[in-house]
């Protein structure tokens, strides 16, 4: 038993020239490379990719423009709503022009209403024909006179 034991123990003894020795090392070298090199790579795909200064500075004149873009489509959309193109400056990109423009009118009419002028001794547009005016009693032509005289006039010119 203690024969066995000795031969397990023993180490096996390779023998080879030089040349073999070389090529088996470098074999060796060859696999361990290949292998630290995909690891590298699967690694350094995780990693962020870092911008070069072209990079950053071709996307910081793209959303300039992109920018510059939008404020032209808002200045366009509110000069097609009769709108003042300085409101741009105060709205974002994404604003509802339309909705904003029928605010713009509702608070104008009401502040209009609230303090503006308001026109006294106007009269409704009564229309009236030549005929309808000859068919009038004097009566009748007074009191049309009193609510339009100028077009009362007219119809006196005649």
């Amino acid at each position: 038993m203690e024969e066995n034991t000795n031969e397990q123990n023993q180490e096996e003894t390779v023998t080879m020239s030089k040349t073999d020795y070389a090529k088996a090392i470098q074999s060796a070298e060859d696999k361990l490379r290949t292998s630290y090199s995909a690891k590298i790579k699967e690694l350094e795909s995780k990693l962020p990719h870092e911008k070069t200064d072209a990079e950053k500075d071709y996307e910081s004149r793209l959303a300039t423009l992109e920018a510059r873009e939008k404020k032209m489509a808002l200045q366009e959309s509110l000069a097609n709503k009769k709108l003042d193109n300085s409101f741009a400056e105060y709205l974002r990109d994404d604003v509802d022009v339309e909705k904003f423009g029928t605010a713009i009118d509702n608070l104008v009419k009401t502040k209009l209403s609230e303090t503006g002028f308001k026109p006294s001794g106007h009269s409704t547009n009564t229309e009236i024909s030549k005929d309808q005016w000859n068919k009038m009693s004097y009566s009748e032509k007074q009191e049309f006179y009193n609510s339009n005289p100028e077009l009362a006039n007219k119809f006196m010119g005649m």
